[in-house]
């Protein structure tokens, strides 16, 4: 677990580390792709989203509730909540027609991430491990652009 979230910590791209680390230890096959559910995972009230976001008042704010998987393994589920205006129009409609990642997406962009929170989550449940993390443009003046809450399942640290 330790391992899992220290590289976590310092990977521009979550999905790009899943890739790697499920790589490296056999766990599924194939690509990261998602699963898309109707619903948030997590209820972060949208002034707070707005706010984390500097988004202002007005601002389009779109939300995307996913597992990500490879192959027939649940790898995390995530809440990922972003302003299209950052975003390329057609970064946007490949969010909108595809089952690619959001981190694949946006790679053009060159996101860095700001750790909000990382908690460890007891045992018994399917997760071991919650994220929480701004999204910025990787260019001279950092914008948020995307908060994310991941939750990685146990079967990537067991």
């Amino acid at each position: 677990m330790a391992a899992f979230a220290q590289r976590l910590r310092r990977a521009a791209s979550a999905t790009r580390l899943l890739a790697a680390w499920c790589a490296e230890r056999g766990i599924g096959e194939g690509p990261i792709r998602i699963e898309r559910h109707a619903s948030p995972l997590a209820d972060i009230p949208a002034a707070e989203v707005a706010a984390l976001l500097d988004a202002e008042a007005t601002a389009e704010i779109r939300h995307r509730c996913v597992t990500l998987r490879r192959g027939a393994v649940a790898l995390s589920d995530c809440d990922i909540w972003w302003l299209p205006a950052r975003l390329a129009p057609a970064m946007q409609a490949k969010l909108d027609a595809t089952d690619h990642p959001f981190g694949l997406v946006v790679a053009r962009l060159h996101p860095t991430r700001r750790m909000l929170s990382e908690t460890v989550l007891p045992p018994g449940g399917p997760h071991a491990l919650e994220h929480r993390a701004l999204l910025l443009t990787g260019d001279v003046a950092p914008r948020p652009f995307a908060l994310v809450r991941e939750s990685y399942r146990r079967v990537l640290v067991d």
